[in-house]
């Protein structure tokens, strides 16, 4: 062999020979370095949902009357306060004065039990006692004269029997009387009294709430939002009402949907029900405005699966917006389908890997193929595996530079 042929086969011996495996020492670079260096790492969930308002009123008619006025028209956006329809009140007031009429009575009626001890009907009772208590007097005074006289024989015993008939039956007269005062105060206390108390506040209420109903004549709108149909028991959607229309009462006249809040409805599946927790961040995407994200977040996970879904479990999640002065000038509608991403798990400054960088030593423990740079040696750097996310897997005990693919 020649000199130069020996030298080579030194050489290549020699290259084979140095192999350091643990620790930091230097690696063979074969493969594909690649960049990892701290960002923000996210693992998602893809679903489907649509978009509808957090908050949704149906104004219904407080009373039976006619439409008199309408005031706004289906889609128009209104103001907390502003005035919407309102209502005839013939029909009401007349109701209102009769109320008013029962009430009236009943206050005069309490007034009069209040003031009974000095009224006409106590005065009455007794003036009749004190004539039937004078009239008694006045025979038993004859009767004791009469006696006198009879004793001494001047009197015959049919005038002394007479008087002593007469005392018997005025002795009744002034219990009956004093039985009848008593009864006639007793009218304007205890149980009477209580009732006309009674009798007092039930048309007292009914003439509040007749009160408070005419009061509701105006419907006003009870926050910003934006005028819908009514909804309807007999069918999804009933027309808008028309002016002169009759309302009986509670019937459905205006629907209003508030635009500042809004919230995603949608599905999930039951695979998938454990990944998702109430106060996960989510964004939303949609065909209808494009280039702009909403954010949000879950706000509830259903408790019981939907019902005619076909094959699988599927649950519902409902996803609050957050708030949005102008929701129309960005492009979203009510009713709009969109794409929503639910962020299972976020880390601002992670560092991830592609799978395949990732080597198990013989004690099977982790480790990649590390250099700082280009101008560097790669080293194996033991790693602790975290989260799948988006740019591979998670990994702790490494800083920015490049790791090897194999």
């Amino acid at each position: 062999m020649t000199r130069l042929g020996l030298v080579a086969a030194l050489a290549v011996v020699a290259l084979l020979a140095w192999r350091p495996w643990q620790g930091a020492g230097e690696l063979a670079e074969q493969g594909r370095w690649v960049r990892a260096e701290p960002q923000v790492l996210e693992r998602r969930l893809g679903l489907l949902g649509r978009i509808q308002p957090a908050q949704q009123v149906t104004l219904a008619a407080p009373f039976q009357g006619s439409v008199q006025a309408l005031l706004v028209q289906e889609g128009q956006q209104v103001v907390k306060g502003q005035p919407l329809l309102e209502l005839d009140t013939t029909q009401l007031d007349i109701q209102l004065r009769e109320a008013d009429a029962q009430r009236l009575k009943a206050s005069r009626a309490l007034r009069e039990l209040q003031g009974w001890a000095d009224g006409p009907e106590v005065a009455r009772a007794q003036r009749a006692l004190t004539v039937a208590r004078r009239a008694l007097q006045h025979s038993e005074a004859a009767l004791e004269d009469t006696r006198r006289l009879f004793g001494r024989g001047i009197v015959a015993r049919q005038e002394l029997d007479t008087l002593s008939q007469q005392v018997s039956a005025q002795r009744l007269e002034r219990v009956s009387a004093e039985d009848e005062l008593q009864q006639t105060l007793a009218r304007g206390a205890g149980d009477y009294l209580a009732i006309a108390r009674m009798e007092l506040g039930n048309a007292q209420a009914r003439y509040d709430g007749l009160a408070a109903l005419r009061d509701q004549r105006v419907l006003k709108a009870p926050f910003t939002g934006l005028v819908t149909r009514p909804a309807s028991e007999a069918q999804d959607r009933q027309g808008v009402v028309e002016t002169g229309q009759l309302a009986s009462q509670g019937m459905p006249l205006l629907g209003l949907v508030e635009l500042g809040r809004l919230q995603v409805s949608a599905a999930l599946e039951q695979g998938d029900l454990a990944k998702v927790r109430e106060g996960m961040p989510v964004e939303v995407t949609g065909d209808g405005f494009a280039g702009q994200v909403l954010q949000g977040e879950v706000v509830s996970l259903g408790l019981q699966a939907r019902e005619g879904e076909g094959q699988g479990a599927w649950f519902d999640v409902l996803v609050r917006l957050a708030a949005q002065p102008e929701p129309l000038a960005l492009g979203v509608r009510l009713g709009m389908r969109v794409q929503v991403a639910v962020v299972l798990y976020r880390s601002e400054q992670g560092i991830a890997v592609p799978e395949e960088a990732l080597r198990t030593d013989s004690a099977g423990r982790h480790y990649v193929v590390y250099r700082a740079d280009a101008g560097h040696a790669g080293q194996q750097v033991p790693v602790v595996v975290g989260q799948a996310v988006v740019q591979g897997v998670q990994v702790e005990g490494l800083a920015a530079g490049e790791v090897l693919l194999p």
